[in-house]
């Protein structure tokens, strides 16, 4: 699996947030409930704080995210939200119909115990094809599987 495999909102030299080097946490399983559960690396850049810590996400949160960020290409008007089962990161995307996307994201490095970044990430409709095709790779490598 390619270690780079994710996707970050915003640009390396500026705030963004970024998940990769995931991998599929039970990978003998092949049901919905423990079969769709990743680990990946947060990292995160914003005003002074800089970040990383591991996360246990679900592949189904990656695709529900990519469809809602789809329209959102074209109409540049809308809301796309990252929101997993575990708390540990949250992200909700709002297009101003412009093309101006701002990002508010929550981070938790110890769900339940942890400490919790809030920030903003502004970025542009140019933004958009890049992050949709980074998370056409996630949903690629790691198909959802089973059903709810």
């Amino acid at each position: 699996m390619d270690e780079t495999l994710g996707f970050r909102l915003g640009r390396s030299n500026c705030a963004h947030v970024r998940v990769d080097s995931l991998r599929r946490e039970n990978s003998g399983a092949t049901d919905y409930w423990d079969g769709n559960w990743l680990v990946g690396t947060v990292t995160l850049a914003t005003g002074g704080f800089r970040g990383r810590f591991d996360a246990q996400l679900r592949a189904d949160e990656f695709a529900r995210f990519r469809e809602q960020l789809r329209p959102l290409c074209e109409q540049l008007v809308g809301r796309a939200v990252f929101e997993p089962m575990e708390p540990w990161l949250h992200i909700e995307v709002n297009g101003d119909g412009r093309g101006h996307f701002r990002a508010a994201c929550r981070a938790t490095d110890q769900v339940g115990i942890g400490n919790t970044l809030s920030f903003r990430i502004d970025f542009d409709q140019t933004d958009l094809p890049e992050i949709l095709n980074d998370l056409d790779a996630v949903c690629d490598a790691f198909p959802v599987l089973g059903a709810p």
